[in-house]
């Protein structure tokens, strides 16, 4: 071998070299853009004895967009959102006395947000614990709670409420009232391994 060629071998050398590590940056950005964007809604509910609530909160650092909203009951899927659920499967209780702010598809919800699916408020926010424990399987919730009402935590007749969501760059996630961690649909390496970090932070607390 000539040294011209030599040269050429060396100089085609030193650029693929070059391409993998630009390739290997750009990925390595995008990862890191994707994590800083990362989602995390947990469905859970809030009872202080002034506000009782069925909500989807998003502990994230990222904005989750809603693709789906379903509640499984009794072997069904119902594509609709907690609030028009129970006024249906409930239809004598009064709406007078719930409140609402309906989690559809389309809806934003930013890093930080509450959304307050289903409760009530006054009054009628300590008996409406039962009649939504009664009727909802929800993960977060202790199981002296339902021991508390009276009512079991899972069943045949308990409804589990599932949201699927994504984040800014596309990754999806669903998540089910009956588990406290949402689960990829599909996720970079990245994300995984920071859902994998929360799942282990949520078993220690």
């Amino acid at each position: 071998m000539n040294s011209d060629r030599l040269v050429s071998l060396i100089a085609m050398l030193i650029g693929l070299g070059s391409l993998f590590i630009i390739v290997y940056q750009t990925a390595l950005l995008r990862e890191q853009q994707q994590a800083s964007a990362l989602p995390y809604v947990m469905l859970a509910v809030m009872a202080n004895g002034q506000q009782t609530y069925l909500l989807a909160r998003n502990t994230g650092v990222g904005p989750a967009l809603i693709e789906d909203v379903v509640v499984h009951y009794q072997g069904r899927e119902i594509h609709t959102e907690p609030y028009d659920f129970y006024v249906e499967v409930r239809p004598d209780t009064s709406r007078e006395f719930l409140s609402v702010d309906k989690l559809i598809p389309g809806r934003l919800v930013s890093a930080g947000e509450s959304v307050l699916m289903l409760g009530a408020e006054g009054e009628a926010a300590r008996p409406f614990v039962a009649q939504l424990l009664s009727l909802f399987d929800v993960g977060e919730v202790p199981q002296s709670w339902y021991d508390g009402v009276g009512v079991p935590k899972s069943g045949a007749d308990k409804a589990i409420v599932e949201v699927t969501y994504r984040s800014v760059y596309g990754d999806r996630w669903h998540v089910t009232s009956d588990k406290v961690v949402p689960e990829p649909v599909s996720l970079p390496i990245v994300a995984a391994g920071l859902v994998l970090v929360m799942r282990r932070r949520s078993r220690c607390s």
